[in-house]
């Protein structure tokens, strides 16, 4: 596909309004590696199964596919400033102020946290796929950060939509 062809495609995709999420696992150093992404979906509810994919060619990729444990962070409306810094390339390590400890460690005050043990990575184009299962989880009532076009919004949850 050529450049200009890519282009059109990825606009066509960003028809697509997503939910935003961090994945965060343990970096090893004592801290969190971190990572915005909005690629996420729910496999199965029985076993509870998600699924999220990096790009092949991160430079956050050495911490996710060695990674045994991960942890999905669905973010909270106020959280774009978060969401842009973890986008953007060479920004891997969660600020400790937002650290939530655990194994493996999340995003304090995140909308929901899924932790999820590593089930299967699957390369699949200039992607890999991993799929998790879910061994806890745990959320709080906000509106949640969304993608469209290529900017941040706000989805109202049920009780402020009113």
């Amino acid at each position: 596909m050529d450049d200009h062809a890519k282009a059109l495609y990825r606009h066509a995709l960003g028809a697509f309004p997503t939910g935003v999420a961090v994945i965060t696992v343990d970096d090893r150093a004592g801290g969190a590696a971190a990572l915005t992404i909005n690629s996420f979906s729910s496999i199965s509810l029985e076993p509870p199964l998600v699924a999220w994919s990096l790009g092949a060619a991160s430079d956050r990729g050495v911490w996710f596919r060695e990674a045994e444990r991960f942890a999905v962070n669905i973010l909270g409306a106020d959280d774009a400033g978060l969401a842009a810094d973890h986008a953007r390339r060479g920004n891997y390590r969660l600020e400790p102020e937002r650290t939530a400890p655990g194994d493996p460690p999340s995003v304090a005050g995140a909308l929901s946290r899924l932790y999820c043990r590593v089930v299967q990575t699957i390369p699949l184009g200039d992607h890999l796929l991993f799929v998790g299962e879910v061994t806890s989880f745990d959320a709080r009532e906000g509106d949640s950060l969304t993608y469209y076009r290529g900017r941040y919004g706000r989805a109202a949850s049920p009780e402020n939509a009113r």
